[in-house]
């Protein structure tokens, strides 16, 4: 079985439109409700996704979570995981299946940012360098949430964020784990505001205590992914 997990806040607006085209491609459509105020749970539901609705709050990381948690344990086997407000094309999910089905146990959207803001592009820059750095990867787009996931490899992943740091986290895991990673082009038109400042402040924060570090980690960490940037730009 092939499951979407849809953690949603506030989009009645556009969390219809997600399910219906997703469950084009996928077997079930888990919309987790992260405490929305507005008709998500109502909307999600009436379009034909499996809803958890969170009583409060707790965060874009604590509900995928969730998501992930109810995925796995009703048997599915291939994991999506999307936004619900639009930004993502469920077109796009075939590249992810097929890269899984090559063999592949984790794959992530890359975006075309060439249209965001600089200020944007630069933020995506600093923290995709970093999350690279800290995890020991060569992960083109660490900050896109567009991805798939093998079950069997998601289980071995120990997650732990409640917010937008569950993205780099989940980079951090993958280095961990060593597994056998991809990425797939997608659809990336639409622009949305994500992580400020702010947030990217605390998602450097976070991923330091994920990992106890010395300059000698760094250094480690850095030779290898210039080592893996370089031998790709021959290939």
């Amino acid at each position: 079985m092939i499951s979407a997990v849809i953690p949603a806040y506030n989009e009645e607006k556009t969390v219809g439109i997600v399910v219906r085209k997703a469950k084009k491609y996928v077997d079930r459509v888990i919309v987790v409700d992260d405490g929305s105020k507005d008709r998500t749970s109502s909307v999600a539901r009436k379009n034909g996704a499996h809803v958890i609705t969170l009583k409060k709050n707790h965060g874009v990381g604590y509900a995928t979570r969730v998501g992930m948690k109810a995925a796995i344990k009703e048997g599915t086997k291939i994991i999506i995981t999307m936004d619900a407000d639009g930004q993502h094309n469920p077109s796009d999910i075939p590249k992810f299946l097929r890269k899984i089905n090559d063999g592949y146990e984790f794959v992530i959207g890359r975006r075309d940012l060439s249209n965001y803001p600089i200020i944007k592009r630069f933020g995506n820059f600093a923290l995709n360098t970093f999350v690279n750095l800290i995890s020991g990867t060569t992960i083109p787009d660490t900050e896109s949430g567009f991805r798939a996931y093998k079950s069997s490899a998601l289980k071995k992943l120990v997650l732990t964020a409640d917010r937008y740091e569950i993205c780099d986290e989940i980079i951090f895991e993958v280095g961990r784990n060593n597994l056998k990673w991809s990425s797939v082009p997608i659809e990336s038109s639409v622009y949305k505001k994500g992580t400020g400042i702010l947030d990217g402040l605390r998602i450097f924060r976070f991923m330091l205590r994920r990992r106890k570090r010395n300059l000698l980690s760094y250094y480690e960490d850095f030779k290898y992914v210039a080592l893996k940037w370089t031998r790709k730009s021959r290939i």
